[in-house]
This record gives structure tokens, sequence and C-alpha cells, in this order.
């Protein structure tokens, strides 16, 4: 199996794929390389030999989500085309039916945040952060992700992290039901493909079903989102306030 060369893959034992982002500087995302996720997801859905997977990240931060510095000068078709691709990404990512595991060491940040809060078991360290940035660089929720968050988080943390936009830290995470486990700095990936080889035992038709199970009633709704997106024209995601906080986040 092959991969983009910011995804990196190695095969471990007892059926452990393990996803190595290297993205330089931020694992940052734009539509190519969430159709790298999207594509990669596809295929380890299909490997038989794959029992688990594990998503890790070789930099200090885990993902900042969105390439801020590309996404300031998107038009109206850019827009349409990331909010099509986190969709899109993120439902194939949220749906698979395979064990999905994810160590966390720095900051998981607006769309970074997704692969974990879509991931089955997170493990993180202790300078991990969280959070969902996009009110403060001047956008809403994608109507598909906001499905997904629903189903995870509990309203009041929900409030909590959507509306406020800054990072949480890891013990806040783990109140919030959104890390759980937490290990020493550099431990992270070593719990996660531990946990994975545990996962790799389950059964895995009736791990699928589990799964599909209790997240059926968002995936629905993410597949409603994307399917009425479909048939309209490009609709704006940005409004006059979101060039200048991106410029300001930036820095």
């Amino acid at each position: 199996m092959s991969s983009q060369d910011w995804l990196q893959l190695e095969l471990q034992n007892d059926g452990v794929m393990l996803v190595t982002m290297q993205n330089s500087p931020v694992n940052a995302f734009n539509p190519k390389s969430l159709g790298d996720l999207k594509v990669l997801f596809g295929k380890l859905v299909s490997d038989d030999a794959i029992k688990a997977v594990v998503l890790a990240s070789d930099l200090k931060v885990f993902s900042a989500g969105l390439n801020l510095k590309e996404a300031q000068y998107y038009d109206l078709a850019a827009q349409q085309a990331i909010v099509d691709g986190f969709h899109k990404t993120f439902l194939e990512i949220f749906e698979f039916p395979k064990p999905f595991i994810v160590a966390v060491e720095g900051a998981a940040i607006a769309g970074g945040f997704f692969p974990i809060i879509c991931s089955d078991y997170r493990i993180a360290g202790p300078h991990a952060t969280f959070g969902l940035a996009e009110v403060r660089v001047g956008v809403g929720m994608p109507a598909g992700l906001m499905e997904i968050i629903r189903s995870m988080l509990s309203p009041n943390d929900l409030r909590r992290i959507l509306q406020n936009g800054a990072p949480i830290s890891v013990n806040a995470a783990i109140q919030a039901g959104i890390v759980d486990e937490l290990v020493q700095a550099g431990d992270a990936l070593e719990q996660a493909l531990k946990i994975a080889r545990d996962y790799a035992q389950i059964p895995p038709k009736a791990y699928a079903t589990v799964k599909y199970q209790n997240r059926q009633h968002a995936i629905e709704a993410l597949k409603a989102e994307i399917a009425k997106s479909g048939m309209t024209g490009p609709v704006p995601w940005f409004t006059s306030e979101t060039a200048s906080a991106m410029a300001k986040m930036i820095g």
C-alpha cells in the first residue's frame, strides 16, 4: 500500500497499521491533503490484513487544521472545495469500521481536532492541547462537522470549546471525554500501539456493527449534508470578518 509523502505507513505486528503525519511545519490541511487522508482510509478499509489503525504526528504539533496562509485568499469556489473536503474526509474517517486509535503529543486545533474526535480511543501526552478555533478565524463550523462533534461532546463542553475558540489543556480534555488516557511525555505512541493491538483482537464484524450502531445518527446526518451541498451551487463559508481574522491568527 502506498500513500503520499506526508503520510508515512508502517505495518506493525498483529495487523496494526501506524500512520504518521509529516506535513511540516504543522500538518495543516488543504483540499489536497484532505483528499490524501480520505483515499488512505478508504484503502485501509479494504485491506483485510489491517486490523486496527494508529494515527500520530512526527512533528511538535499534531495538526493545526486548515492552512490559513492559503485559506485567507480563498475565493467562493475554493471555500466550497475545502468544506466539501472536510465533510467527505471526516465522513470516511468517522465511519471507518475498524479500530482507530490516536496518539497526541502536541496541539490539535480546529480541523486538526477532527481526527481525534473521529477516533475510537485517544491517548495524549501532558503537552497536548485541543481546540475548535473556527470562531476566532471568522468562520462558522461546517454543518456536517457539527454533526460529528455534537454526537461526541456534551452540550456544555461543546459550548465552552466551540463558542470560545481557545485551546484547552489535556486535563480539561480528559474531563470533557476528548482524551481517554494521559501518559508521560513521549509515551503516547507506544501506548497507542499497545491499545491498538488489544482492539485488533476484537471480532471485526461485531466491532464494525457496534461502532456503526453507536454513530449511525451522526453518519446519516453528515451524509445528508453532503448530498444537500451537491444539489446547490457554491455557498460562502467566509464572511466579511474572515480574512482579517485569519491574518490576525497567522500574525
